[in-house]
């Protein structure tokens, strides 16, 4: 029994912690179900790099990247490049590279410096908006990984940095902090949301769909109240809006 359990150990220690990350180029952890978005003010194309990497020391991962979905748009003019291969376009449900099996990297190493996503201006000048790519980072090949991370895209030469900044945070963008009957959401990424008060009631629980949404807040009286988002991934963040 000892032996069984030593060896169970052992094995666990190989592969069973063999992880992998994503950050930008400059460092900055990007997380499981974060949103990665861009505006007009970007520029004509709108560009993510990336690094993925590996945090077990002592096995090598194979990487792959999947997309899953695409919204308002074919992926025609959507640039991928990683594991040495750049391609003009994206099609859901492929994996990624297309040429080679997975991208293997040693134990604390990570991708080659050309992992990026790229709205080209073919892309990012066509209609309609907001266009919506949803990818999938994980670990290929035997023993198969353990973690996945899932980011999304979103290019939409309207919005404002205000907006970005939220759906980095929340995946779901508050259109008006000061509202009378109604709180309209654009939800990407959102999977339910919980208001309270002031004094730390929950006053109103829902559900959040894809896209725009209106909550019926005519019930809740005048005053500041906190929306606590909480994702899919179980990611939460706050916002404050005012009812009149």
């Amino acid at each position: 029994m000892k032996r069984i359990l030593l060896l169970t150990s052992v094995l666990i220690s190989a592969f069973g912690f063999s992880q992998i990350a994503l950050t930008r180029h400059d460092g900055t952890p990007v997380s499981n179900g974060q949103v990665l978005a861009f505006n007009s003010n970007s520029g004509t194309a709108a560009e993510f790099d990336f690094y993925v990497k590996n945090t077990s020391s002592t096995a090598s991962v194979n990487v792959k990247i999947n997309c899953m979905s695409l919204v308002n748009t074919d992926g025609f003019g959507f640039e991928l490049c990683f594991g040495n291969e750049c391609l003009p376009d994206v099609e859901e449900g492929m994996t990624y590279p297309i040429n080679t099996p997975y991208v293997t990297l040693p134990p604390l190493g990570q991708s080659g410096n050309d992992g990026h996503f790229l709205n080209t201006p073919v892309a990012s000048n066509t209609a309609p908006f907001p266009k919506d790519y949803v990818f999938r980072f994980f670990q290929s090949g035997n023993p198969p990984g353990s973690n996945t991370i899932d980011v999304t895209y979103r290019y939409d030469p309207n919005l404002s940095n205000e907006e970005i900044s939220q759906l980095q945070s929340s995946g779901v963008i508050v259109k008006s902090t000061l509202v009378e009957n109604e709180l309209v959401l654009d939800v990407l990424k959102g999977d339910s949301m919980v208001i309270y008060d002031l004094n730390g009631k929950a006053v109103l629980t829902s559900k959040l769909n894809y896209g725009i949404q209106n909550i019926s807040v005519s019930d809740l009286s005048s005053g500041v109240y906190i929306i606590n988002f909480i994702s899919s991934e179980g990611n939460t963040s706050t916002k404050k809006f005012i009812k009149k």
